[in-house]
């Protein structure tokens, strides 16, 4: 799974996710439950110059004298590597800490895989604004307390599965790299590869894999060329843009990289689709990058199988059917490629 979900039952959830996911389960995100959890605001918790306003729905970052005092400490935690200074609480999470809990009664019965997420930094400093609406990517001090930030909330998240669960990945969410090359992004390539970078070497530090996710169109030999281990995309709407980079992608699966294809997508769509046409679909793709010269063997090999995107904007019953026709997808593919 990506992450989001629109439930407002997390216990339940997270039993089905267990159930129906066997082999990598992902926490849930639940912004609809709770605005705290959605991707900007969850991660912010406890970061120097962040303002949480639920009744506005609004999240910002402000440089007065309580920012200063703040960064210190901030700064020596990053040092440190005191990882606990940057938890996650229930009130932000409450779908992880349900996961982590259920994760740990299942003792030997435990997925052999988990996944996690967290907002990308190159996202969370172009979205997230000052109190003036300036993205904090501009201003030094704020851009470096995003990339810091996030990269010390995907250890702790990292570690906080890798604790209960042997094998673990966590997927930077970036969705802003959709926007990478406009003339509405001031950021060079080298500050972007190296934020993300900074994250995926938090994640690796910890023992697990990293993976990014980015929904859309973006600049693909740029994220090949991070030390990326799982290329998350939505192979749905916006597969065609990745064959434009054989040489990388050859390169990114030589080196044991792997896709996951969000073939299955999060949206109204889903209604009139099913297991099969998805199949042929994913199959139509595979033969595209095939015809690039990439070997259709390494490529069903070094796959995975998702949905497009979050489903925190659907509705629940289509969210159910996303998770449905994802699992079923999943064995015929299987059955297609062992056969």
């Amino acid at each position: 799974m990506v992450g989001s979900f629109p439930h407002t039952d997390p216990d339940r959830l997270v039993d089905r996710l267990f159930t129906r996911l066997r082999e990598m389960p992902a926490w849930p995100q639940l912004p609809v439950r709770d605005w705290r959890e959605s991707m900007y605001v969850q991660y912010s918790e406890g970061l120097p110059g962040a303002v949480v306003d639920r009744d506005a729905q609004r999240i910002y970052f402000r440089t007065d004298e309580r920012f200063e005092q703040q960064l210190e400490p901030f700064y020596q935690a990053v040092v440190e590597e005191n990882v606990d200074h940057f938890a996650i609480s229930r009130d932000y999470a409450l779908g992880l800490h349900l996961f982590l809990e259920r994760l740990d009664e299942l003792g030997s019965d435990r997925p052999p895989w988990v996944k996690g997420q967290v907002t990308g930094p190159f996202s969370f400093a172009m979205t997230v604004t000052d109190k003036d609406k300036r993205a904090l990517a501009y201003t030094p001090e704020l851009r470096e307390v995003a990339v810091q930030g996030m990269a010390m909330k995907a250890r702790w998240v990292t570690r906080r599965l890798r604790e209960i669960a042997s094998r673990v990945l966590v997927v930077l969410d970036e969705p802003y790299l959709c926007s990478f090359g406009s003339a509405f992004v001031n950021v060079s390539r080298e500050d972007v590869i190296a934020a993300i970078d900074g994250a995926m070497a938090a994640v690796h530090a910890e023992g697990g894999l990293a993976g990014l996710h980015c929904c859309g169109n973006t600049d693909w030999s740029l994220v090949l060329s991070t030390a990326v281990d799982v290329v998350s995309f939505d192979a749905y709407q916006f597969f065609h843009g990745l064959p434009l980079y054989p040489a990388e992608l050859a390169a990114f699966l030589q080196r044991g990289g792997t896709l996951a294809w969000g073939i299955v997508p999060s949206s109204g769509a889903i209604e009139g689709l099913t297991a099969s046409l998805l199949h042929d679909t994913l199959k139509d793709r595979v033969e595209e990058l095939a015809g690039k010269g990439i070997d259709r063997g390494t490529v069903y090999r070094q796959a995975l199988l998702t949905p497009s995107c979050g489903m925190g904007t659907l509705n629940v019953s289509s969210a159910d059917r996303v998770l449905d026709v994802l699992v079923e997808l999943s064995g015929l593919v299987r059955e297609s490629h062992e056969s």
